[in-house]
């Protein structure tokens, strides 16, 4: 190590952080990687994501489990970006002494690749050994990064439980109102002369769909019961406080995506077969979910036959503040010059231009994941990305505001002490 260069120092200290940190975010994920809930007990078990805990714990402070999950993913990822202000304050304190730096070091910078233009690792070196003189720190810019990547994949895995988990619930809650409407009739039918010999106790000691003869007065009986049944399940799930979990302005339901998706999830959705595999509900056949749920599917989203659970507004509104976010930082930070055309030509001149063009796409790559996750993904994940954004941009231009009172304040006793 100790005869290594100095650029190569820093390019294996920074290898080295950023290898312990997805070992990190490997560990916290794969060990709350389960999201599959089994629905064939009484009780639907609670997540066992740290962030999914801490979620419900927000949500029963705001209103004893019946508050709305779009709020509580509010004020979720406010208390996380709070947690997090540290390592942002860190973050622009260097970029801030890395954007001064540059603005000292841009005339040597123009002059070096003027000078080393035809040779690259002599201008390599003379530009590290010039940042490690006006302390410009490469190694500094990079770790909020990587730490910023590791916290959304992490916050990512306490969403997918916690998706899972509301499928798994309102579904329980569904099927319980459905049995007891059934059991509730069958109770009253076994002894009317209306269903005379149609319910025969089978000797579990339960009233269900087991006692219902099958015949074709007991086919008749059952479709009557049924029907009512999933009106029972209707009117629980459509009940003002499950309403008030679920909505959130616009969005129909917040565990589904802000899209053309519908606002009750189907058989394939809630099992993990198609779509970003959200939850994987277990102990259910595709019969009895339908059964169930028959009377609220296609229900609760906008246009015919609530086609569409959002307006795609949530997606548009993330990535724009993704982009504005990356742009505000970006300016924040000191960026070397490029080197002069005079002096790029032929291949070089090419290799430059990609390079540029690398440069530019990478901007834009977060921006683009979130869009897809925005998308595709829960209503509640896309709100966590919109108002993360939305506070990194509010705590980067408060940043900003202090940093030039900051500046002007320094400039006064600097005039006043040249006096």
């Amino acid at each position: 190590m100790a005869n290594l260069s100095y650029p190569q120092r820093r390019k294996i200290q920074i290898y080295l952080i950023a290898a312990m940190l997805a070992i990190l975010c490997c560990i916290l994920v794969a060990c709350n990687s389960d999201n599959s809930y089994s629905v064939a007990g009484e009780t639907v078990s609670e997540p066992t994501h740290f962030m999914a805990k801490f979620m419900i714990i927000i949500n029963n402070a705001l209103g004893g489990g019946v508050a709305s999950f779009g709020w509580t993913v509010v004020l979720f990822t406010v208390i996380l970006r709070l947690i997090l202000s540290p390592l942002d304050v860190w973050q622009k304190i260097i970029a801030r002494k890395n954007a001064k730096a540059m603005e000292r070091m841009k005339p040597q910078l123009e002059v070096l690749q003027a000078r080393y233009a035809d040779d690259k690792q002599r201008l390599q070196q003379e530009q590290m050994a010039l940042y490690k003189k006006e302390k410009y720190s490469t190694m500094g810019m990079c770790l909020p990064t990587i730490v910023t990547f590791v916290v959304f994949f992490v916050v990512f895995a306490g969403f997918r439980q916690m998706v899972g988990y509301q499928f798994a619930k309102d579904y329980k809650e569904c099927v319980n109102a459905y049995n007891q409407s059934i059991a509730e009739q069958i109770e009253e039918a076994k002894d009317s002369e209306e269903w005379a010999g149609v319910i025969v106790d089978n000797g579990d000691g339960k009233w269900d769909v087991d006692d219902i003869a099958k015949t074709e007065n007991g086919a008749t009986f059952y479709a009557k019961a049924k029907e009512n049944a999933q009106q029972a399940v209707y009117d629980v799930y459509y009940s003002a406080d499950q309403v008030k979990i679920r909505s959130w302005l616009w969005i129909k339901n917040i565990f589904v995506s802000d899209n053309w998706s519908e606002a009750v999830p189907d058989f394939a959705t809630v099992t993990g077969q198609k779509g970003m595999a959200t939850s994987k509900l277990t102990g259910i056949t595709i019969d009895e979910y339908n059964d169930v749920m028959g009377k609220l599917l296609g229900t609760g989203g906008y246009g015919k036959n609530g086609k569409w659970n959002g307006l795609l507004i949530l997606p548009v509104l993330s990535i724009a503040l993704s982009i504005l976010s990356t742009t505000l930082l970006n300016k924040a930070n000191g960026q070397a010059p490029a080197a002069p055309a005079a002096t790029v030509q032929g291949e070089d001149a090419d290799k430059a231009k990609a390079q540029q063009q690398t440069a530019k796409m990478m901007q834009y790559i977060m921006p683009l994941m979130i869009g897809v996750f925005a998308i595709f993904y829960s209503g509640a994940f896309a709100l966590y990305m919109f108002t993360s954004s939305a506070c990194a941009i509010l705590f980067q231009l408060t940043f900003n505001l202090i940093a030039k009172l900051v500046d002007k304040s320094r400039e006064g006793k600097s005039g006043v002490a040249k006096r």
